[in-house]
């Protein structure tokens, strides 16, 4: 994953990064922070796959973020009639910092859909968390129930039915939401607390729900990679035990679904949109957005694209 990681952490020190300092430099006391995330992958009537995550500093209780959300916005995108203006202003008010992904059919993540390298990953992230089990004794226990949870995984791959598309899809998600994790503790210095809350979906239901030792593992290989340890261990990650039951967050991950919703929908061949609501989010949400940014994740590398109100 390391080309990977150098083509996004590439393009994202262009420009986005002063975006998001500029950004970080408005909550400079928040110690907890959270990030919520919503995905459109594989649909059929959708033009683009995109993954949305929104990072927000703890400065309400999920109870108060719930309550603001839902006075603009009550419903999801798919259930709503109109985006109200409220909302859209609330989008451009600091509040949060928006990172997009647009994936194209061939991009360089396409690695992560190949069965002999998705197989490989696998026994690496094994053996890893068998190393960690005697090089780490304190935490021996909690790496030897993601030990036995990949190993179960690896024993579902001998299935005819196994489905690696999603175990790519998943590893993917997983590597995105670790690389930004990363980005927030080294732009920021006095993380104490961090959750990824992502949406329900297949992504999470998938395997018992193993993105969460996926993402474990990939987000602390880079930290430890690329920050110091003392940094990554300073850390505590909340983690959900059972995310279907878990629906505290629903407000705070509405913006994540409306923001990937509208990149979703947006044809960037013709220009054109399949409603009036999309329009109005491409127009007054994402356009012109100093804390929203989104990437083009293509064949050759990734890319930075901009919307600008007409």
């Amino acid at each position: 994953m390391d080309n990977m990681f150098i083509c996004i952490d590439t393009t994202v020190n262009k420009s986005a990064i002063h975006q998001f300092k500029n950004f970080l430099q408005k909550y400079p006391e928040v110690t907890k922070w959270f990030m919520c995330s919503d995905y459109c992958i594989a649909d059929t009537k959708k033009p683009n796959d995109v993954v949305s995550f929104v990072l927000y500093p703890y400065i309400l209780d999920f109870n108060e973020w719930n309550e603001v959300v839902s006075s603009m916005q009550k419903t999801d995108l798919k259930h709503c009639r109109q985006v109200s203006p409220s909302f859209c202003d609330f989008t451009k008010e600091g509040y949060f910092f928006s990172f997009n992904f647009i994936l194209r059919e061939n991009n360089i993540l396409r690695k992560l859909d190949e069965k002999a390298s998705l197989d490989y990953l696998l026994k690496v992230y094994i053996e890893m968390t068998e190393n960690w089990q005697v090089t780490t004794p304190n935490n021996a226990e909690a790496y030897e129930k993601i030990n036995k949870k990949l190993k179960k995984l690896q024993n579902a791959t001998k299935q005819k039915s196994f489905n690696y598309k999603m175990f790519g899809r998943v590893i993917k998600i997983c590597f995105l939401a670790g690389y930004l994790r990363y980005l927030l503790l080294k732009e920021k210095d006095n993380i104490e607390m961090f959750s990824w809350l992502s949406d329900r979906d297949a992504i999470t239901n998938w395997q018992d729900g193993i993105y969460t030792e996926f993402y474990h593992i990939i987000s602390h290989c880079i930290c430890e990679n690329k920050l110091s340890h003392e940094r990554e261990n300073g850390v505590k990650d909340v983690y959900l035990i059972d995310v279907e039951k878990n629906q505290f967050y629903d407000g705070a991950n509405r913006v994540a679904d409306f923001i990937c919703g509208g990149l979703a929908d947006f044809n960037y061949e013709d220009g054109s949109v399949t409603g009036e609501k999309q329009c109005t989010l491409l127009e007054d949400v994402i356009s012109d957005n100093e804390y929203l940014v989104i990437f083009d994740i293509h064949e050759k590398g990734v890319a930075r694209i901009t919307h600008r109100k007409k």
